[in-house]
């Protein structure tokens, strides 16, 4: 069973605020379905941003104090997850606005992986901080 929501990463409890983080999900061993993967919502990365162009002072984690926020960010097209099914060493970068969750591994082989997350070099300017960019992409180029 996939859980029903997720989470966006760039706000550890209780009053955390990371903005402009990228994550990496790389597994260890084989993941099959049903095998505790990484699921995600595909697309949720922009529904995100979307409501964050809309309610830009919520940009700062304000927005968890809204009762039932994962579905008032999320719109209902954005029901179905999805499982990140690999190899072991298939990588997974995301942007933190995607709504993600671990999963209940119910096969007997272990689901190990590595998970990382950086955040931009600029997370400290609070011009930076509280922009939502027009352009999700901003300041993600290589």
């Amino acid at each position: 069973m996939l859980p029903a929501i997720g989470h966006i990463d760039g706000y550890p409890p209780p009053d955390g605020w990371l903005p402009f983080v990228v994550g990496f999900t790389t597994y260890l061993y084989d993941v099959a379905p049903r095998g505790g993967a990484f699921v995600y919502w595909p697309d949720s990365h922009i529904a995100t941003h979307q409501y964050f162009l809309s309610h830009p002072k919520e940009i700062d984690g304000s927005y968890r104090r809204h009762e039932n926020w994962p579905r008032r960010m999320l719109p209902e097209e954005h029901n179905t997850p999805v499982e990140f099914l690999g190899k072991a060493g298939d990588t997974l970068i995301w942007d933190s606005f995607l709504f993600h969750s671990g999963s209940v591994n119910v096969n007997p082989t272990p689901r190990f992986g590595i998970v990382a997350r950086f955040s931009h070099r600029r997370t400290e300017d609070p011009v930076y901080r509280y922009e939502v960019p027009e352009d999700l992409w901003k300041y993600w180029a290589i």
